[in-house]
């Protein structure tokens, strides 16, 4: 994916900071902090689900479900965390240890 103008993120986050629903459905959301609207977000080292912000050290989960392939952001109010394995669950109703919510 190719980096983000900086008009193009301030406006991507000031929608997504205000309504956090559907930001699943946003690929370019990935490269965005929604605590410091930073464009600076990595892989973090070790987990291969979960970025960091940079700039505030925000860790946020993003990553693809295993049984139905959507993805999967811990931001999005649709993906809460299981109370049993506290991976996120899907709007699929699975988790990582394949749960139904």
């Amino acid at each position: 994916m190719e980096p983000l103008d900086k008009d193009t993120a301030g406006k991507l986050f000031k929608h997504y900071r205000k309504n956090r629903d559907g930001i699943r459905n946003k690929p370019e959301m990935a490269s965005i902090c929604l605590i410091c609207g930073s464009i600076h977000v990595i892989p973090q080292n070790g987990d291969d689900h979960m970025l960091v912000c940079r700039n505030c050290g925000f860790p946020f989960y993003r990553y693809e479900c295993k049984v139905c392939g959507e993805t999967i952001d811990g931001r999005d109010p649709q993906n809460p965390g299981c109370r049993q394995c506290g991976w996120r669950i899907c709007t699929c109703g699975v988790c990582g240890c394949n749960n139904v919510a």
